[in-house]
């Protein structure tokens, strides 16, 4: 009698092997194109209480922008410039989103700004996905000070990183393999939750303020399947609840059902639960 049960047990475990294992392979294949379209990295948000921390902390315009792709989840570089502008220097962030190293107004994404002000105060604003965020702070900052210097130059600004200096692509691709980067997700998704949750906040509305380049770079994604290889390491929602996604909303399609909604990181560290 016990060697028929356990038999069938032997048995039934074989089934359940079968019957999983094509779940386990459509788990591979990655979030449908509406989960991805809404992760924070593919939509362009940023973290910029972390960003404005960022600058207050950072010693060299290439600190800066190390800790700022540090801190942002997209596929493309923060690429940093600084100028003079009509008196004030301003410091801005940029995707680049075709890749090429160089800021391109017309075919990446600006994501932030920051300002000195004559007045020596500074103020961060954000754009297109982040333009519910305004926040000013106090003066007395070494990283405009030596923007300042570098940024007498024949071109009217600099970049941090020479064009082709892809040593913060290096880092990067090693630090989201990292505990600090799943401390970082954690860190962004808490800050995406206070910005939609306080009253009067804009952010939902500026979800849906994606500029033209944005909106061109999802949809090649798109049409190229390229997002379902996407090494965003992006926040994505997986199952009914919706809990993961920035906006708190049920994925529509695609993923691992059943798994109670965690936070899962896609991409590099696909299918670690945070």
């Amino acid at each position: 009698m016990k060697t028929k049960l356990k038999r069938l047990g032997t048995r039934s475990m074989v089934g359940l092997a079968v019957a999983t294992g094509p779940t386990l392979a459509a788990c591979s294949t990655g979030p449908s194109y509406e989960e991805w379209a809404e992760t924070d990295g593919a939509a362009g948000r940023i973290n910029l209480d972390a960003v404005q921390e960022a600058f207050k902390a950072s010693k060299s315009a290439t600190d800066f922008e190390k800790r700022v792709n540090e801190i942002y989840e997209g596929d493309g570089f923060i690429l940093v410039r600084a100028q003079q502008a009509d008196g004030q220097l301003i410091l801005e962030g940029w995707e680049d989103l075709d890749s090429n190293t160089l800021i391109s107004e017309q075919a990446d994404d600006q994501l932030f700004s920051i300002t000195q002000h004559k007045d020596n105060n500074y103020e961060t604003r954000g754009y297109h996905a982040n333009s519910y965020y305004h926040s000013n702070f106090g003066a007395g900052n070494f990283l405009f000070t030596y923007m300042m210097i570098s940024s007498l130059s024949p071109r009217g600004y600099f970049y941090s990183s020479p064009p082709g200096n892809y040593s913060v692509r290096a880092h990067r691709n090693r630090y989201r393999t990292t505990n600090q980067y799943r401390n970082q997700v954690n860190n962004n998704s808490s800050y995406f939750n206070r910005q939609k949750s306080f009253a009067g906040s804009r952010y939902s509305e500026s979800g849906r303020k994606l500029s033209q380049s944005r909106q061109t770079y999802q949809s090649r994604s798109k049409s190229r399947g390229s997002f379902r290889t996407s090494s965003t390491g992006v926040r994505s929602s997986w199952g009914s609840s919706g809990r993961g996604s920035s906006f708190g909303r049920a994925s529509s399609g695609g993923g691992c059902r059943g798994g109670g909604g965690g936070q899962m990181i896609v991409g590099s560290m696909r299918d670690k639960e945070l």
